[in-house]
């Protein structure tokens, strides 16, 4: 079989492109949760997370609206079909997400002087409303990929099944182990890639130093596996990609570990970079199809669109994806704390005494 990666249409390339920001976006924000639920007292925490997490939930949510426009311009076809395999997914990530927009603005402009909540209760709420947020993103992206347990109607012409038939079965999704081990190995690998990103670990240490690289590998060695199983399949012709991600995981923590890259390693705009990388080339691994186990098998370039009026609104679509891309990397550099910069921060000499007059 051809390889499909060669003539793949630039609409598509863009929605895989912004599905890949996407999580890297709400990946940074996942990243924060386990600092901020356990170590919220500590100041370094409250400064290196909370001076990142508080300006950037809202583009998070921009994110999310340019994904399902980007989707219905793109595969207007198939996203009634999704819409209602996964609605109980959908449903609790909305909720939640409510719940974390919520907590986050009592917790920033409503707690103060109020006796009943304080600020590390309504960040704790936010932080464990960002988890549950995160599995169902989780769950979203393994269903799409594997088809555990989807039933997917009506997005073939001809088909006398309507797509409001389309279902999933949850119960043999979470118990196929692939998706199990995607979903885990996910938390794991943002847990030890967030040590990095805020800063958390005193790299003069050798916990330190090799925590996040130890917890990468081992994210690293239940997600890949676990991906693998629930994305390849015969008509899989892109399985060398998946070295690409492996690598550029390994690379921030490694770079971390030593005196002379750790403030690269912990630069911002860096991880974001390489993160959008990573994940567009996990996703071009499994191209062209998603619900891979399903009934129906989805080819993506037989259910794009070739409408005119849809391709324009695809078109504008993509001037604001683009600049939503460059402005999150540009937040990311202008968030980035002294810390992590390229070069140190200059420290001033001592001041000489004044002459004696």
């Amino acid at each position: 079989m051809a390889n499909l990666i060669y003539g793949i249409n630039f609409d598509v390339l863009f929605l895989i492109v912004v599905i890949a920001s996407m999580v890297t976006m709400f990946a940074t924000e996942l990243m924060a949760v386990v600092p901020i639920a356990t170590r919220f007292k500590d100041n370094k925490t409250r400064v290196n997370v909370l001076s990142y997490i508080v300006p950037v939930w809202e583009v998070v949510g921009t994110f999310f609206v340019l994904w399902l426009v980007d989707m219905e311009n793109v595969i207007p076809v198939l996203m009634p079909s999704i819409a209602y395999a996964l609605f109980p997914l959908f449903a609790v990530f909305i909720f939640f997400l409510v719940v974390r927009n919520s907590f986050i603005i009592y917790a920033e402009f409503v707690w103060h002087e109020n006796k009943y909540f304080d600020e590390r209760k309504l960040y704790a709420v936010y932080s464990i409303a960002t988890f549950i947020m995160g599995i169902m993103a989780l769950s979203v992206l393994a269903a799409i990929t594997s088809g555990y347990g989807v039933h997917i109607y009506g997005f073939v012409k001809g088909s006398s099944t309507s797509y409001a038939s389309s279902y999933t079965n949850f119960g043999v999704f979470y118990s196929h182990l692939g998706v199990i081990g995607f979903i885990i190995g996910a938390l794991i690998l943002a847990n030890g890639i967030g040590m990095v990103f805020y800063r958390l670990t005193d790299i003069k240490t050798a916990m330190g130093k090799y925590l996040p690289l130890i917890l990468v590998i081992i994210g690293l060695a239940i997600f890949m596996p676990s991906y693998y199983s629930i994305s390849a399949k015969d008509y899989s012709v892109n399985n060398a990609f998946i070295v690409i991600p492996i690598v550029l995981a390994l690379v921030i923590p490694i770079l971390y570990a030593f005196k002379g890259t750790t403030h690269l390693a912990s630069y911002k705009p860096f991880i974001v970079i390489l993160t959008i990388i990573s994940i567009t080339f996990l996703e071009l691994k499994a191209y062209p199809y998603v619900f891979g186990n399903a009934n129906m098998v989805a080819n993506i370039p037989a259910v794009t669109t070739d409408s005119a009026m849809e391709y324009l609104a695809f078109i504008i679509s993509v001037v604001g994806g683009i600049w939503l891309v460059l402005m999150m990397i540009y937040y990311a550099y202008v968030s980035n704390h002294r810390i992590a910069r390229l070069i140190p921060e200059h420290k001033p000499t001592a001041k000489a005494p004044e002459p004696k007059h």
